[in-house]
């Protein structure tokens, strides 16, 4: 994007009228993609119960396969994450696993089909809708659990440094906060910010000025861009020595997915170490956001009194930005770029919301969100409509 273009999207704000195409924590259009839900060590040996996008979900490991289910059992609406795994035979021992309700004992297999009902005699039948409703897919990856409501516009993040070698990995401690999954990528992906809100931890004077090397969009649903900046870099050992500088050249990698998901990556020229980030925002419900956030990096050589440090910068930049972020009085986050001033230092940002914007549909009646097939829906029907047929 121009500086011209800039100029354009500010001038169309003084003098027009942007429609209100905002993102959500509840916008359907996050049905369509993946999501972080749990860690990998939540789920044992019990039903686990989640939240994503307003709707409860239960997490099961049956028979050595990781599980998910709508959390409602179809008999009196229970929450099945009250229940318990047991065998086939209704006991806590043995190797056919089922998960059974809490409240009358209906007991459901890996496929979420009613395989028994204690109250009911032999001859009596199962009915026949006695099904559990099951998400797109969930999967186990990174040492987290991902599940897709619906089946996902955009592939699978890509976090290729979780077990490369030479890497150590660890998950810094899993945050709620009332700011909103869009506004928590967004910020992930501006590089402006860094002076004024990581004053305590890496911000910079000399990172002021936002350089970066292009936009870059391609066909998987991603926006990159790397940025030429400087860091105050505290995990080089040398620093404390006086042999390095603290302030030290980086080079910056961000990688917005067609998710609520960044995968960033910092490359310190002056150490030769290097450090990954898989940044994913569960939106659980309208008010609340779970954050995820998994570190990776080659410098460490397995010292966990390093990584533990490294965890507490990390807990402690993250607190940084949920400081600004948590005064917003609107958790939405404007799809429609003529809401706000945006300058050449917003481009990947920008770019993040202008590919969100192309998952999802403003119906213009309604003001609703849609997504490609609703809207195709709706299309059909308004071309079929008398107002449409008496116009053409």
């Amino acid at each position: 994007m121009g500086d011209a273009t800039i100029d354009r999207m500010t001038e169309t704000t003084r003098s027009g009228s942007p429609t209100d195409a905002r993102l959500t924590n509840v916008s359907p259009v996050l049905r369509t993609c993946w999501h972080v839900v749990a860690a990998s060590d939540e789920v044992g040996d019990e039903p686990l119960g989640v939240t994503l996008l307003g709707e409860a979900w239960v997490l099961v490991r049956l028979d050595g396969e990781l599980r998910a289910f709508v959390d409602q059992c179809p008999h009196r609406l229970a929450p099945l994450s009250a229940g318990t795994i047991v065998d086939a035979s209704g006991t806590t021992g043995g190797a056919s696993r089922q998960l059974q309700c809490g409240y009358h004992g209906w007991r459901f297999d890996a496929s979420g089909t009613c395989r028994a009902i204690p109250a009911l005699v032999s001859a009596d039948h199962l009915p026949g809708r006695a099904r559990l409703g099951v998400p797109h897919k969930v999967v186990e990856r990174y040492g987290l659990i991902w599940l897709a409501p619906e089946e996902p516009r955009a592939p699978f993040p890509d976090f290729e440094w979780f077990d490369a070698e030479g890497y150590d990995s660890a998950l810094t401690t899993v945050v709620r906060t009332p700011v909103s999954a869009g506004q928590l990528v967004d910020n992930f992906l501006d590089a402006a910010h860094f002076p004024f809100v990581h004053t305590g931890t890496f911000g910079v004077d000399e990172a002021a000025e936002v350089h970066d090397r292009g936009i870059t969009r391609n066909d998987c649903w991603t926006v990159e861009a790397v940025f030429d900046t400087w860091y105050r870099n505290l995990d080089d050992p040398l620093v404390a020595t006086g042999e390095h500088d603290a302030v030290q050249p980086q080079v910056l990698t961000k990688r917005g997915f067609g998710a609520m998901t960044v995968v960033l990556t910092l490359e310190f020229p002056v150490t030769g170490a290097n450090l990954a980030i898989l940044f994913a925002c569960t939106p659980e419900t309208a008010t609340t956001t779970r954050i995820y956030k998994l570190i990776s990096r080659n410098d460490f050589a397995g010292d966990d009194d390093r990584m533990k440090a490294c965890i507490d910068e990390e807990d402690e930049i993250l607190r940084e930005d949920l400081r600004i972020l948590e005064q917003y009085r609107d958790m939405s986050l404007p799809l429609d770029q003529r809401v706000e001033i945006h300058t050449k230092a917003d481009r990947l940002s920008l770019a993040w919301r202008r590919m969100i914007g192309e998952m999802v549909d403003i119906d213009d009646e309604t003001k609703v969100w849609v997504g490609d097939k609703d809207r195709r829906v709706a299309e059909r029907r308004l071309s079929s409509s008398p107002q449409a047929t008496a116009a053409s």
